[in-house]
């Protein structure tokens, strides 16, 4: 039985798994900041499942990359409850459970390649490219500039062509440069986070973690660090 969580971009959400089956969840659109609503959200959810932290076997967080304020509530707030209950943390990769948190219905077979997404503005994307079916990274997961994404897109299908799914909040950003680098693809910028995407992505890469060593996964500089670096 575990808790998962997320709080990395503009939705947040969480639910409690018993592996990969639901037990209870929710996903969150509430506009408010996520130290508002994520800790009410969870207490609603461990109230619904009917468990308290004794019975978890562990807590699964997104780790980022996202927003960074986002990502430092989830952690701050996830890192509070394993040390408090004893319990041991798994952390996700945000990309990885978008990608789980998506499936396909309609491909007849065919070779098919996720794009998870994230707008980091500017022109970029928290992203990496991942094959649909066996989860396999293609091209790993970083912060890039949208035209580079593309770049390393191409070289990896080669003369192939699989279908290709943009899916994020990024997924806007990276259109145009598919376009112009002559890359047919769908586009599906509604997809969030779900809470079973991350109990996916929990049971593909169980790292329990002491929760004091979890450490978030930016993939890019803050704009305090930058500020700092000069």
């Amino acid at each position: 039985m575990i808790l998962v969580c997320d709080t990395s971009n503009s939705t947040c959400c969480a639910g409690v798994y018993d592996g990969i089956k639901a037990v209870a969840y929710e996903i969150s659109m509430d506009t408010r900041t996520h130290s508002e609503t994520f800790m009410p959200l969870v207490d609603r959810v461990m109230k619904a499942a009917g468990v308290t932290y004794d019975d978890l076997f562990a807590i699964a967080v997104t780790v980022g990359p996202g927003s960074f304020t986002g990502i430092r509530i989830g952690l701050a707030a996830v890192k509070g409850m394993a040390l408090a209950s004893g319990r041991k943390v798994i952390p996700v990769s945000s990309t990885l459970a978008l990608s789980m948190s998506c499936e396909i219905c309609d491909d007849y077979g065919r070779e098919t390649l996720f794009i998870p997404c994230f707008d980091a503005r500017n022109d970029r994307v928290f992203a990496q490219i991942t094959d649909a079916r066996t989860h396999e990274t293609i091209v790993s997961e970083d912060a890039y500039h949208a035209s580079e994404l593309v770049k390393q897109l191409k070289r990896k299908i080669g003369i192939t062509k699989p279908r290709i799914i943009v899916i994020g909040n990024g997924a806007d950003t990276v259109k145009g440069y598919m376009e112009e680098g002559g890359i047919r693809a769908e586009y599906a910028p509604g997809c969030v986070i779900s809470p079973q995407g991350i109990a996916m992505a929990a049971a593909f890469n169980p790292v329990l973690t002491d929760p004091a060593k979890v450490e978030a996964c930016y993939c890019a500089a803050s704009r305090a660090q930058r500020y700092q670096n000069g």
